[in-house]
């Protein structure tokens, strides 16, 4: 059932967006939708201008949670997570932004409401090592996901190297948060 409705919310958010392949217009790529990859990376090919929205917003609010993390963390572990994040989640955001312009297909540079929103709750929690562990592991988590699924059933010959490569250090960022 779950695999059905992501489905269904892809193909949706895809044909409500008019995402068609590679792109071919210098737009940047549309506003993420919310949903939950499958498990198995040959459920769903994702269109490459919705991988590159979900990568590229999902490394940005790493970035961002991190360099308040890397301020606010009580604990030396979770700084030092933080930076990791930031930097390897940069070197991602680099490669999908070189890849992106390649294919005419920009990269968000914002991020989404809700994700503006999940910053403004980090910023004023009380357990800020918890609720940022907690926010940047489900982005990473998305992210993993994403690149996972891209790398072994996209579309595009540009962008699934940026997936192979960004999956393991995903996912590695995913670990240094204790998960």
């Amino acid at each position: 059932m779950r695999v059905f409705r992501l489905v269904l919310g892809v193909s949706a958010a895809a044909s409500a967006l008019g995402l068609s392949g590679c792109g071919g217009s210098t737009r940047p790529a549309p506003r993420s939708a919310s949903f939950v990859l499958p498990s198995s990376p040959a459920v769903v090919a994702l269109a490459p201008a919705l991988y590159m929205q979900l990568a590229s917003s999902s490394s940005l609010f790493a970035i961002r949670a991190s360099e308040l993390a890397a301020e606010r963390a009580a604990s030396g572990s979770t700084r030092l997570a933080a930076q990791a994040i930031i930097r390897d989640q940069g070197g991602v955001a680099s490669q999908l932004s070189f890849a992106g312009r390649r294919l005419e297909l920009l990269p968000t540079a914002a991020l989404s409401a809700e994700q503006s929103a999940e910053l403004d709750r980090l910023r004023e929690s009380a357990d800020f090592d918890s609720d940022y562990r907690r926010a940047v592991g489900g982005a990473l988590s998305r992210a993993y996901d994403a690149h996972r699924v891209f790398a072994q059933s996209g579309s595009s010959p540009t962008l699934i190297p940026v997936a192979r490569m960004a999956a393991p250090v995903t996912k590695r960022n995913l670990d240094s948060l204790g998960r």
